[in-house]
């Protein structure tokens, strides 16, 4: 449990500590006092990046200067330190310095705000990303899996764009080329584990009355998702198929780069389900991925409810800041009037009132 958090130079706050004696902290005041802010501090410092900005450059109070910022917890009687500056980022446990790795291996925190509700209804990339960022909580090798695999996927396609302008200039298919044939056959075999991570995650959240449909254009047996060389086999002869369109339109056509899964509770929720049905289930998906990633690791992300009770209508409010699901794990919610959730969750929270300090 993290009992403490101090904030220098983090986004308004330049000197701010926190202090938790309970497993559920609400967070409460009007717009632009900073509770959003709290939760990014909260998720940096447990994922080492923050869940909106693309680059954490730009975290500091004073962006012109870009001087230091600090993000400190005590969580089990220990202190983690999270510091940054233009030159560098420094992790530190107990007072002594440590890669990265070591710093997150016992810390993570999943955040559930509206964007992300909106995000993974319209953008694919993002219900990807979805995905990724589950496994990787548990699967510390997958990170090294997907970057791996961008870069060969800039690879070929940049190798692609030559192929194509080789073909409108000169008519010319070259799909036995010899380095086509080396970075498909590379981008083959780094697909194989993401596919099957994504698959086998998409089969554990579905459950309760919902489906979630992983959608590839690899035509694989999912039986056989596990059979590594099956899979090989697979996968390159459908990109092999893929090859003269590919050429054509100069860049990858198929891969876990356009893959895609949809939600489903009889039908499918992004396309005909109301407002409330999408963010219910979504919210069921975030709570799924908190059991996932404590069977695997033994202990819960914090999570992270960033405004999610303007959202939601009183009916699917008390659906989602249900009691024992909040208990699960350490839970931080920001809301403008505290009085808008279920009495039972404001019995057993601690509430701070951020009024601009």
């Amino acid at each position: 449990m993290i009992n403490r958090l101090v904030l220098k130079n983090f986004r308004k706050f330049k000197d701010k500590t926190f202090e938790f004696d309970k497993n559920i902290t609400i967070f409460y005041g009007s717009n632009a006092q900073g509770k959003s802010s709290v939760l990014e501090a909260l998720f940096l410092i447990s994922n080492g990046k923050s869940p909106w900005a693309s680059t954490d450059e730009f975290i500091n109070t004073d962006q012109e200067k870009q001087i230091h910022t600090r993000i400190e917890i005590e969580k089990d009687s220990k202190s983690y330190v999270y510091f940054k500056d233009k030159d560098k980022r420094i992790f530190k446990v107990e007072g002594k310095n440590v890669r990265s790795k070591t710093f997150f291996e016992n810390t993570s925190a999943t955040i559930f705000n509206p964007e992300k509700i909106e995000l993974l209804m319209i953008s694919s990339s993002q219900r990807r990303n979805f995905l990724d960022e589950t496994i990787v909580k548990y699967n510390y090798e997958y990170e090294t899996y997907l970057k791996e695999f961008k870069k060969i996927l800039r690879q070929r396609n940049a190798y692609l764009k030559r192929l194509a302008k080789l073909f409108y200039e000169k008519g010319v298919i070259a799909i036995n080329d010899p380095q086509l044939n080396f970075w498909t056959n590379k981008l083959a075999i780094y697909s194989i584990p993401i596919l099957q991570e994504r698959i086998l995650l998409t089969k554990e959240l579905s459950k309760d009355g919902y489906e979630i449909k992983y959608k590839t254009d690899f035509s694989i047996d999912r039986r056989k998702i596990n059979n590594t060389k099956y899979l090989e086999e697979k996968i390159n002869e459908d990109l092999e198929n893929s090859k003269r369109r590919d050429i054509a339109t100069g860049y990858t056509n198929i891969g876990p780069h356009r893959d895609d899964w949809e939600i489903s509770l009889g039908r499918d929720i992004r396309k005909f389900g109301s407002r409330g049905e999408k963010r219910l289930a979504i919210g069921k998906l975030i709570f799924q991925t908190q059991d996932i990633v404590n069977s695997k690791n033994g202990f819960y992300p914090i999570l992270l409810l960033d405004d999610i009770a303007s959202e939601l209508d009183i009916s699917n409010t008390k659906k989602i800041f249900e009691k024992r699901l909040l208990d699960k794990q350490q839970t931080f919610i920001t809301v403008i009037d505290y009085k808008t959730l279920p009495k039972e969750i404001l019995t057993n929270s601690m509430l701070v009132h951020l009024n601009g300090d």
